[in-house]
């Protein structure tokens, strides 16, 4: 068995076996290339040349046939294939399920377990010298606002976030770290920018009200929805909330939905809720994913060369993609 050449972990059998539980393989049909994809490090393994041709026919071929696409971008799709995963590079349909990550597969290790790695490197610094957001006679006072919050019974979790981490890493307006006191992770209000989602929120350190783009708070919104959505609920209410994402449209448009309405985080249901964490992890996820990708299509055009010179290959590239239009 090959071990990956980046963390040295014991890669999953390669080609021409399709990929079994937790294991992950990616492929480019148009220019034919296969890569083993670690499941410890998320970094993608280029396969020889000669162990690919059959390989890739058969990866097309279940896509079509069998694969549930569980999210997309522009170039990439990740497909759930049996016990496995296949990530196929071209533009793909919306997804389809949700399982696994808050279904009964949530528990499981591989790229579920470094996701969240990925998610917790991602938190921002916490501002020089510390925050508390309860010091001095005010900040004491301003405690109080738990009381007419949604939140009250998170309020410790809250806390002890929010005195660690900032919102985002600079606030638009003193250029400092964005805290934020944590009885307004309620307030935080969801809007539209002129090219993304965004939203509006009070800077604990400057106390101006500032926009930023939704991607900016992105890792630390996601561990404060964490603590106030039961996982049991998430759980429960995923699949609902995943089919409520595909009639709109997918995660973006839910997110344009959500801010056109300029809606406040402490005002939204449970679905809702659930489906702002799952458009949350989706995006989070394809961005690391695209990061990959780009990072492997480097390394596979030096290893590789111009694959159009093979003798063969195009004749193969139409005939993969002809199958399966």
């Amino acid at each position: 068995m090959a071990s990956c050449p980046y963390c040295s972990s014991q890669l999953a059998p390669g080609p021409p076996w399709a990929p079994g539980d937790g294991h992950r393989l990616a492929y480019d049909p148009d220019k034919g290339r296969l890569w083993n994809v670690c499941s410890a490090c998320s970094r993608w393994t280029l396969t020889p040349l000669e162990s690919r041709w059959e390989t890739l026919e058969a990866c097309e071929e279940v896509v079509q046939k069998e694969g549930k696409v569980r999210f997309s971008t522009a170039h990439l799709s990740l497909v759930e294939v049996g016990e496995g995963e296949l990530i196929r590079v071209g533009h793909p349909p919306r997804p389809e399920s949700v399982d696994w990550r808050y279904g009964p597969r949530s528990g499981r290790t591989g790229p579920v377990s470094s996701f969240w790695a990925r998610l917790i490197a991602k938190l921002p610094s916490p501002p020089i010298g510390g925050y508390d957001p309860y010091k001095g006679f005010e900040g004491a006072m301003g405690s109080a606002s738990w009381l007419a919050s949604p939140f009250l019974e998170n309020a410790s979790p809250l806390t002890y976030l929010f005195s660690q981490v900032p919102l985002a890493p600079v606030c638009p307006a003193c250029h400092g770290p964005l805290a934020l006191k944590p009885w307004d992770f309620q307030r935080i209000e969801f809007l539209s920018l002129e090219e993304s989602p965004g939203i509006l929120a009070s800077c604990a350190l400057c106390r101006t009200e500032v926009t930023l783009e939704l991607a900016e708070a992105r890792p630390v919104l996601r561990v404060g929805l964490s603590l106030v959505t039961p996982p049991g609920a998430l759980r429960g209410i995923a699949p609902d909330a995943a089919e409520g994402l595909d009639s709109l449209g997918g995660p973006l448009r839910f997110l344009q939905l959500l801010s056109s309405s300029r809606s406040l985080l402490g005002e939204l249901d449970l679905s809702r809720k659930a489906g702002l964490i799952i458009s949350l992890d989706e995006m989070a996820e394809m961005d690391a994913l695209e990061a990959e990708w780009q990072k492997a299509e480097e390394m596979a055009f030096i290893m590789d060369g111009e694959l159009s010179d093979i003798s063969g290959f195009e004749s193969f590239r139409r005939e993969i993609l002809e199958e399966g239009m």
